[in-house]
Parts: structure tokens; sequence; C-alpha cells
């Protein structure tokens, strides 16, 4: 009978979250050309929408495949003022992983942790990542 109450719960739980994810408003759109990394999961080139699902939470999702991925950001204030939405991405050798995605127009900058993933990479490489950026709409 737990057991019941357990899948019922998770089955409520994973509804509401697909519902979420599918009305999540779309902030950045871009097609990234590069194979890339968010977190640990590994992205093919392609076009991915950018959606907020909380305060702190993000779903990344290829236009393509519908395939997701959410990870956690930090809001940082855009000091430079930037108008252009564009993603940011710290480049080791031909090693691309998600940094930040900027909204445009005065937005927050929204920062993503370094991963586990990129600090090896980065400690492989022994050296400070170049920056890749890639025009968003």
């Amino acid at each position: 009978m737990k057991r019941n109450h357990m899948m019922t719960l998770f089955t409520l739980t994973l509804s509401v979250l697909i519902s979420v994810l599918c009305s999540a408003q779309t902030i950045v759109r871009a097609t990234v050309p590069f194979d890339f990394t968010v977190g640990h999961t590994a992205m093919p080139a392609g076009t991915y929408d950018i959606s907020p699902l909380t305060d702190s939470t993000i779903v990344i999702t290829d236009s393509k495949t519908a395939s997701t991925v959410v990870d956690l950001f930090r809001r940082e204030q855009d000091r430079n003022g930037d108008n252009t939405p564009k993603l940011v991405f710290h480049k080791y050798g031909d090693k691309y992983f998600l940094s930040q995605v900027l909204r445009g127009h005065g937005g927050a900058i929204m920062q993503l942790p370094t991963s586990k993933l990129e600090e090896e990479t980065q400690i492989a490489s022994r050296g400070i990542p170049q920056k890749a950026v890639v025009a968003a709409k």
C-alpha cells in the first residue's frame, strides 16, 4: 500500500514538472555551432531554447530533439549594460562548457556553476579558459 502511494506521488510530481517545462517561457534562443557541456550533460551542436524554471533554475531544450537539461544558476547584475542576448562558454582546447546566459536588454546575467567535469578539464589542460560567445535571439 505504501508503495502505491509513493508511485502515485512520483507520477503526480513528474506530470507537474513536465507541464512546467512545457509552459516555460523561452528567454533566449541560440544556434550553437559546436558540441558543449552543461554540468555533466553533453549537448550536440544545434538550436537551443533557454527558459527559466524557477528563480535559480533554467531549462535548456534542444529545439530539434526536444531533449532537455535542467541546471542551477546564480543571478548577477549586467554591469556592461549589453543589450545583446548571448551565451558565453568556457573553452578548453576543443571542449566547451556553458558558463553564462545573458538575456540582453538590461536583464540579469545567469551564471552557471562550474561543474566538477569542467574543473577536471581545466586542470588537465593546465590553462585559463578562453571565452566563446554565441549570439542569441
